[in-house]
């Protein structure tokens, strides 16, 4: 029991020594992580080169996830494994976020990434598809919704759609996040479960 005493015994504080407190109750300070710079979305990226021309096999894709109230929607055509056409839509009921962009939308530049992939640029955002042999996966990249679906904020992330499965499976990751107090408090549980 003595042992345990002098364990315990209080360091001795000196009259010159400035007398700080720490206390146990209060919660360690989280640092906030620095904001996401802004890109240009029509600047080139370094590398990325023209399309060639397209060729190879057509595939039309139409896949949904979610339910009634909350989905989101990918339909797209493609040649030869590369995006020619696409167009999104999601829906948190009573909001709806549409967009429809094709190699010869004015206005777009569709580039050719160092490892293959298509970048699409738009004055609103960018787009990187990338293709595999089991699925496509688009990137949304500070894509502005005020322009495709009426609310502030960007849509960031990704939709991925698995290829030759019927019906076609989908899934997507950030890109159904609202940004949006109103559709957070509607859907704050069912946005967990995607």
């Amino acid at each position: 029991m003595l042992m345990g005493g002098c364990a315990l015994q209080k360091p001795v504080m000196r009259p010159d020594q400035p007398h700080t407190q720490t206390s146990v109750d209060q919660p360690p300070v989280v640092a906030e992580p620095p904001p996401v710079p802004r890109i240009d979305p029509m600047a080139d990226v370094p590398g990325d080169k023209p399309l060639a021309a397209l060729a190879g096999a057509l595939e039309r894709i139409d896949c949904i996830t979610g339910d009634e109230d909350l989905h989101a929607r990918m339909a797209f055509e493609s040649r030869g494994g590369r995006v020619v056409h696409f167009a999104y839509y999601s829906k948190w009921k009573p909001r709806t976020c549409a967009l429809d962009f094709a190699r010869t939308t004015q206005g777009t530049k569709w580039r050719l990434t160092p490892e293959g992939h298509t970048r699409v640029h738009t004055p609103q955002g960018r787009f990187l598809m990338r293709t595999t042999t089991d699925a496509y996966v688009f990137e949304f990249e500070q894509v502005a919704r005020g322009k495709f679906c009426g609310m502030s904020g960007d849509i960031n992330g990704s939709m991925t759609i698995k290829r030759k499965v019927s019906p076609p499976e989908c899934s997507v990751s950030g890109i159904m996040d609202p940004n949006d107090t109103y559709l957070d408090s509607l859907y704050k549980d069912k946005l967990k479960q995607q």
